[in-house]
């Protein structure tokens, strides 16, 4: 079998863990193959998890809405919005604590490089008070990309700026330049690498209906929790020779075998009903130098109406831009639709482009964040389980800041699922304006 570099990138890219979900829908973690002292990638979604209280009946203002292990600026960001801060203010902060996070590899300072080992950044921000927006591609050697976003949008006349003119452009700015890798995303890259250098390291593939017929050879995707578990147990020793501490290394094989790209999306709306939303990410780990996701689509990856409100995206960015999903969920809220509507209308969107192929789907994740303006809000996934076997949740934050399951539309985890039988439905919260 040929196995070509662009082969390896656009499967693992698509792939997920394969965990099985329990009769109540609760996601059973996959305990790490030696022992407690490993980083299993669970351990990062549990130290992001918050309380679960009832969510109101009625919507409040302030409001905000993000990706659940994005929260580390969010309490004080809603206290600046709950002081009258303006809404992309609140919203830039929580992107800037994790731009600023080494051990968040999802974005900024830490993020998981391309396939060259640079470290890429997309970003975008929405300013609804002054319906201006922009949005930056493939940038490297500034952290902070949310607030280059916002430098573009505010001084200068265009939409989108990308690669080494965005740089260039940052640091007329006033943003410095520095190495985005750490040491620890490095090694994890030398996993990837090594493991890439031999693809009958990963076992038989499958094929996936969406690629070329030359291409479809070269997807892979561990047939069930206990292949998977072995898979990973095997390869670390690679992680060790990389120079990994052990508390790492069934985290970088981990991502090194199924990488994903989880933007961090943030929407704010305030007291007078403004609202406001920025994205940031590193984009998907080991991709070919240059390729920018859906966050620099404004309408798929993020989207908002002052009028009706926002919606923005992590996932699978070629499905996502398919359907313009940010932008399509918004006009399905100027028609009637819920929150929880709008995004389930999305989802079947997606589902139908795939001519409902259940395998093809095998390979596509999606989640969407969507607040209106009135403080109604909802997080709606493709799947019920993410790809670290946990159920998809969002974080809330209207006063109390809180997780809650997503709403989702196919049972199980991308490699296991096989219905498309929605299991929860839609929730009508409020009445829009």
């Amino acid at each position: 079998m040929n196995f070509t570099r662009r082969d390896f990138l656009s499967t693992a890219a698509m792939s997920s863990a394969s965990v099985a979900l329990g009769p109540r829908g609760n996601a059973q973690t996959v305990p790490p193959a030696q022992g407690p002292q490993h980083n299993h990638p669970s351990d990062e979604h549990a130290a992001h998890d918050h309380p679960k209280p009832t969510r109101p009946a009625v919507p409040r203002l302030p409001a905000m809405i993000c990706r659940m292990t994005g929260t580390i600026g969010i309490d004080s960001a809603y206290d600046l919005l709950r002081r009258g801060s303006d809404t992309l203010d609140a919203a830039l902060h929580v992107t800037k604590t994790q731009e600023d996070d080494p051990n968040d590899s999802s974005a900024g300072l830490g993020g998981l490089p391309n396939e060259d080992c640079e470290v890429q950044l997309d970003a975008c921000c929405l300013h609804g008070p002054t319906r201006r927006g922009a949005a930056l591609g493939g940038v490297g050697g500034i952290r902070n990309a949310s607030l280059l976003a916002r430098a573009v949008m505010e001084r200068t006349g265009y939409s989108l700026l990308v690669g080494s003119d965005a740089e260039r452009f940052g640091l007329a700015q006033g943003f410095s330049k520095e190495e985005l890798i750490t040491e620890r995303t490095r090694q994890t890259w030398t996993v990837w690498k090594q493991i890439r250098s031999d693809p009958g390291l990963l076992g038989a593939p499958i094929y996936d209906p969406s690629w070329p017929e030359p291409e479809r050879k070269a997807h892979f995707l561990a047939p069930s929790q206990k292949d998977l578990d072995q898979l990973v147990h095997r390869l670390e020793p690679l992680a060790v020779k990389a120079g990994l501490t052990p508390q790492w290394t069934w985290r970088a094989v981990y991502d090194a075998l199924f990488p994903a790209a989880e933007p961090l999306y943030v929407s704010c709306v305030n007291q007078k009903k403004e609202i406001s939303s920025a994205s940031t990410t590193s984009g998907l780990p080991w991709r070919m130098a240059g390729v920018a996701g859906d966050v620099t689509v404004i309408g798929a990856g993020c989207y908002l109406d002052p009028e009706v409100g926002s919606a923005g995206a992590s996932g699978n960015a070629a499905a996502n831009i398919k359907i313009a999903g940010a932008r399509t969920i918004v006009e399905n809220m100027r028609n009637g639709m819920s929150p929880e509507e709008a995004g389930m209308d999305a989802l079947r969107r997606i589902v139908h482009w795939y001519g409902n192929d259940m395998t093809a789907l095998r390979f596509v994740e999606m989640v969407y964040y969507i607040l209106r303006k009135d403080g109604a809000y909802g997080g709606v996934s493709l799947w019920h389980g993410d790809r670290t076997g946990h159920v998809r949740r969002f974080a809330i934050h209207d006063g109390l800041r809180r997780s809650e399951d997503c709403l989702f539309l196919l049972e199980g985890n991308p490699p296991n699922g096989v219905q498309t039988v929605t299991g929860n439905q839609p929730m009508r919260h409020g009445d829009p304006d």
